[in-house]
This record gives C-alpha cells, structure tokens and sequence, in this order.
C-alpha cells in the first residue's frame, strides 16, 4: 500500500472550499495472485489527475463537468480554468490559472486527500503540500505485508481468486457489458495498445514534432492512420 502525497504542487480544492490546499495525492495498493492476474488499485484522490487536463487542455479527452472548480464556487470542465490562456506547443503552467481541481467522492475523496498528505508527507518527513516549496517532489508512506507471514494454511490463492470471480459475476447495468477489477482496464489498454500503438491528438503530437526539432531530430509531421 502506497500513500503518496507531491510537495510543492498545490492543485485541489478540499470539499467544501475553492482554493487550493492540496496535491493530487494518489494513493496505489496491489494485491498479487498466484491463480491470476493481480488487483492493483491506483488512483488520484482528485477527481481527475492533472494528467488528464493536461490532455484535456492538448485536445484531447474532455474532462468530467466538474472536474474544476472556480474562485466563484462554480464547477467547470475548462483546462482554462487551471492553466489561464496558454500556448498549445507548450507544456502550461498549472499555476497560473485561478482554479482548483475538484476531490474525487466529494467529502470522502477529500478525507482520502488529506489523510495522504499527513502520512506521505508530515509523518515521513518530507512535508505536506504547500506554496511555499521551491521544487516539487513526492512523499511515500509504503506498507508492504508478507503473504507467507499471514498465508499460514495455504489459502489465500483461492481466495482471491473465488472473490475476484465473484466480484466480477455481477450482473453488468449495460447489457454485453461486464463488471472489471482494478487494473484490469489499464492492462487491457496496454496489450491493445501494443498491438495497435498509442493515439494522440494533433495538438500532442505537434507538441512532440516541435520538441524533437529543438535538439535536431527530424520527425513525421504528420500523425499516422
């Protein structure tokens, strides 16, 4: 289990408020298994990371309808919001913008957030989140448990796998639908994805292109069917 908190990034907004208090402060457990491929829960305890306005702001996937929030109390779905007016060829800086991102679960992923940041940064040391930090880096608390020290009957194997196939054999709400554990969509996209490669917006690319033209690298300069 992973408590991760980023000092010197200050992004979200605590529920309840508008202005910035906290990281994105993820939080990542894994659950290995011998009879299948392992659970791995890993997420923002934003509603969003900031990855994904990123893109967002590239062209790319829009974000939820409030996924920000404004000075004004206001939700929106606009990069704008986060990064101000700024250059599609640039990477934008987060701190220009007025806004916040918003928690994930409302007051739940906003106590998550919390509990993140006084873990993986006031408990290790390495601080919670705040203006006033010269660079930006991560604080971890990790908690790592031996299967063989709690396994002592042999049953574990079994049993998550009995669990995740019963967890899995709910009756999907969309019909062909199907019912996924955590991970499960990320390891699917990275097989399709090797088959297949990697999409990316115009925007993104002609980001990459101009990258590549400043240290003297000639790239397509367009993307590939």
């Amino acid at each position: 289990m992973h408590f991760v908190n980023v000092a010197g990034s200050v992004l979200v907004a605590p529920y309840g408020g508008t202005q910035r208090r906290l990281s994105t402060a993820p939080i990542a457990v894994g659950v290995p298994s011998e009879k299948g491929a392992p659970v791995i829960l890993d997420f923002a305890t934003s509603l969003v990371a900031e990855g994904k306005v990123l893109i967002a702001a590239k062209g790319g996937k829009p974000l939820p309808d409030k996924a920000l929030i404004g000075p004004d109390g206001k939700y929106s779905c606009d990069p704008v919001l986060l990064y101000g007016e700024a250059d599609a060829a640039i990477t934008p800086d987060q701190r220009v913008g007025e806004g916040a991102i918003t928690t994930m679960g409302d007051h739940k992923g906003s106590g998550l957030a919390l509990i993140c940041e006084l873990l993986a940064g006031a408990l290790t040391g390495s601080g919670a989140t705040g203006p006033d930090y010269s660079r930006v880096y991560n604080g971890m608390l990790s908690i790592y448990m031996s299967v063989d020290h709690f396994d002592t009957n042999g049953t574990y194997a079994d049993e998550i796998k009995r669990y995740v196939d019963y967890f899995k054999s709910a009756s999907p709400i969309v019909k062909g639908g199907e019912v996924l554990v955590p991970g499960e969509p990320e390891m699917r996209r990275r097989e399709e994805r090797n088959r297949n490669g990697i999409s990316l917006s115009a925007d993104a690319w002609q980001a990459i292109v101009d990258a590549a033209k400043t240290v003297n690298i000639d790239a397509p300069t367009k993307l590939m069917s």
